[in-house]
């Protein structure tokens, strides 16, 4: 696999979780990448392992604006 298509792939799961409302609730650093830690309103959890540098920018965007809604 590329690693844009690796980049593609991350961003994708991503995008969905946040699509399904889920907020990030924390990030935890790692050899092998990023741990991102998700919550549902609803109470479901999960976590997603993010290694490409592209797709910790895209988080770290997505972090960045959930911080600054209202």
């Amino acid at each position: 696999m590329s690693a844009y298509e690796q980049y593609a792939e991350e961003k994708s799961k991503i995008d969905s979780y946040m699509k399904q409302q889920y907020v990030i609730t924390g990030v935890r650093e790692g050899l092998s990448g990023d741990w991102l830690e998700l919550k549902h309103p609803g109470g479901d959890e999960a976590t997603l392992l993010v290694e490409t540098a592209d797709a910790r920018k895209h988080f770290a965007n997505l972090l960045l604006k959930q911080s600054l809604a209202p």
